[in-house]
């Protein structure tokens, strides 16, 4: 029963670890998209707003790339969930120690990021449950529920 879990358990990690790896795939792939584009577009513009929209696109793939690192941590607990040996536990803790860190140091860096640049880096837009969307006003009035229903008072 052992030897089915510890296989199971490996296909799932190897699963977990394609998806980090496509993370980092397409994260790359868009920051090189990105890139290209405020290249060519960099011709006559200010230099502050690229330098900008570099740190931007710098901070993005930083996010997929933690992200990524999430996964691939993931993996490997999987890996060593069944019937760990010592050194398999040593491995773990090695490898879980150094993704901590550069996890750590990545976020710190968005974080200062978003300091110095708070109007511009990775906004989004969150609407506030009293102005519901367009898409989910109609989804809203199919369902018979009216705008008076969906506002919430601010606390």
């Amino acid at each position: 029963m052992e030897t089915f879990f510890k296989l199971w358990t490996s296909y799932l990690a190897s699963g977990v670890e394609g998806v980090a790896g496509l993370l980092i795939g397409l994260a790359a792939l868009q920051a090189t998209l990105r890139a290209l584009i405020l290249f060519v577009r960099k011709v006559g513009r200010n230099a502050g707003l690229a330098e900008l929209e570099t740190e931007n696109i710098r901070l993005r793939l930083g996010r997929w790339l933690a992200l990524a690192l999430e996964f691939a941590l993931a993996a490997d607990i999987l890996r060593t969930a069944i019937a760990p040996t010592w050194g398999e536990i040593g491995q773990l803790a090695a490898i879980a120690t150094i993704r901590t860190l550069l996890n750590y140091f990545l976020q710190k860096e968005i974080d200062r990021a978003a300091v110095r640049h708070p109007e511009r880096l990775l906004q989004t837009y969150t609407p506030s449950p009293s102005t519901p969307s367009n898409g989910l006003k109609r989804m809203l009035g199919k369902a018979g529920i009216t705008r008076s229903e969906t506002e919430v008072e601010a606390p």
